[in-house]
């Protein structure tokens, strides 16, 4: 009977890890990503633009975002596990885990940042020197590489080896959740292992004004994590932070955040037509058959379907049933697109007592406030009454997922920024951007090639036969083809959409030595990767080149 007493107790106990909790210090480590128009603080501890003053997500004159973060939750043995935080303490440590799920000895051998950039790889390939940044890329860490030699176990520079670059440039780090106690949650730690990335272009294009995100999650458990969410936190703070608008648009997946007015007055604002800044999931888990339309594109269970932006919320500092998260279950319930307390959001008024009929939604503010509609923050009963403006909370996530023992899951995000007109007009010109980036992420998120860094040459005594990249690439309109010719030569320069049909021919003419540019005016074709594609003579070049309207 004792013996049967004991399997029960076994059975009922919460699973509980053999790996050890560190005694980490706080991570420090950051890294500023301004390849394009934004200038971002980016952290190694969970947390993105803030870990005390000042802020930093700059662009156009004025600070767009305070503060954002990462939360993620899930359950091991039905016990739930959270590491999340909104201004610290942060629950991630810098560093790996090793094969028992145990965090290093020491933090800070890994509490950095670290970078490459397109000048890196530029300046190696054309014999310029090999920098800093391309020596010390840590793949022996898991920092991602193209193989050039064959042998994917090693980083051979001279052999052809190159770090994975991601738009112009791409800050790299690595991070855990078991470098010490979660103070924030109050949590057990769920034992990940997380690699984070980060990356903008330099284009002049809108493109310039994004910053784009990766965290693969790896499971570092004996046991499955289930009913997972991976959550980004914003306070965005857009320039004044007493004059903010939030909303949601379920068919894009976005979560925004915009200006109640037409201006954003005071020292911090942007003044007349402030922007919009809003962020949206680009990669997420794969959905399970459960006949729903989880990524809302009008098909369910199709193959392929991914989850997707399963909730948009937001909290009230101060309420007590909407107010700030404190324990690792309210974190968890605001995750699942929940209130605090764990009761779903009403449409209407405060979520809480809602309209009639008393329609339940995981997506707060999800009208559209450019038209007035019914629920948003300019028509918040259905008579057109609006809420007043302040300082607003963003809670933006995908889930539930399964993570299992030892595998990895991706998530891919991006942070928009636009500007129109108005106010109004740039959630108009916010939405646009967005369906711009979703219908290209896969290309935006493929690392460059060694092709598109170096001009093929043939020596000759005046000039070299070369195409070089599009620039600028991405780009929103027009862009510029640009190729050198040592002889004179019969040239046939056209642009191809990703099927192989001809959308535009550029030049078909015999043309002198020397060099030559091409504007390619996109006109009215649709954001995607089209080809450009220039024959001289016997010879074929062929460029990849990627459209953002």
């Amino acid at each position: 009977m004792q013996s049967r007493y004991w399997i029960l107790l076994i059975i009922l106990m919460p699973y509980t890890a053999s790996a050890q909790i560190g005694d980490c210090e706080p991570s420090l480590g950051e890294a500023m990503l301004d390849a394009g128009n934004v200038r971002a603080r980016i952290l190694n501890n969970g947390g993105l633009f803030w870990r005390g003053y000042p802020p930093v997500y700059e662009i156009d004159g004025a600070n767009a975002l305070f503060a954002s973060g990462i939360w993620i939750g899930g359950k091991i043995n039905r016990s739930l596990h959270v590491a999340a935080s909104r201004y610290g303490p942060w629950e991630f440590w810098a560093g790996p885990l090793d094969e028992a799920g145990n965090p290093p000895a020491d933090c800070s051998l890994y509490d950095k940042l670290w970078e490459i950039r397109t000048e890196d790889i530029s300046a190696f390939l054309n014999g310029e020197g090999t920098s800093t940044n391309l020596k010390n890329w840590p793949w022996h860490l898991g920092a991602p590489v193209i193989d050039g030699d064959g042998n994917p176990n090693n980083y051979n520079l001279a052999g052809g080896d190159l770090p994975a670059l991601l738009g112009d440039q791409r800050l790299w780090w690595i991070m855990n959740d078991r470098g010490n106690i979660h103070e924030a949650t109050d949590s057990e730690p769920i034992g990940i292992e997380v690699h984070a990335s980060a990356f903008a272009f330099t284009t002049p294009s809108v493109v310039g004004n994004f910053t784009f995100y990766e965290y693969k999650i790896i499971n570092k458990n004996t046991a499955p994590v289930t009913d997972t969410y991976f959550t980004l936190f914003t306070d965005a703070d857009l320039g004044n932070l007493n004059d903010d608008y939030i909303g949601s648009d379920t068919l894009i997946h976005l979560g925004f955040t915009y200006n109640a007015d037409n201006d954003d007055e005071g020292p911090h604002g942007y003044g007349i037509a402030p922007p919009a800044v809003g962020s949206t999931f680009l990669e997420t888990i794969a959905a399970e058959d459960d006949g729903l339309d989880n990524n809302r594109d009008g098909f369910a269970d199709e193959p392929g379907e991914k989850l997707g932006t399963t909730s948009v919320m937001t909290y009230y500092g101060g309420s007590a049933l909407k107010g700030d998260p404190v324990l690792g279950p309210e974190y968890y319930n605001y995750m699942q697109g929940k209130w605090r307390y764990g009761g779903p959001v009403i449409e209407g008024l405060d979520g809480l007592d809602g309209v009639p009929p008393f329609k339940t939604t995981r997506f707060f503010l999800p009208g559209d406030p450019v038209t007035g509609a019914f629920w948003s923050e300019f028509n918040r009963d259905g008579a057109g009454n609006s809420y007043d403006p302040s300082d607003r909370r963003l809670i933006t996530s995908t889930g539930p997922f399964v993570m299992q023992p030892g595998d990895t899951t991706t998530v891919r995000f991006a942070i928009i920024w636009a500007r129109g007109e108005s106010n109004l007009d740039a959630i108009t010109q916010l939405r646009k951007d967005t369906r711009a980036v979703r219908s290209t992420a896969e290309a935006l998120y493929t690392p460059r090639t060694r092709e598109e860094f170096v001009t093929k040459q043939l020596p000759t005594v005046n000039h070299v036969l070369g195409f070089d990249q599009n620039f600028p690439n991405p780009f929103s309109q027009s862009t510029t083809l640009r190729y050198s010719l040592p002889q004179i030569m019969q040239v046939r320069l056209a642009v191809y959409d990703m099927f192989g049909r001809e959308v535009a021919l550029l030049v078909d003419a015999q043309q002198e030595a020397g060099i030559h540019t091409a504007e390619f005016d996109a006109g009215s074709l649709p954001a995607g990767v089209y080809l450009a594609r220039i024959e001289l003579d016997f010879l074929r070049f062929t460029k990849r080149m990627l459209l953002l309207k």
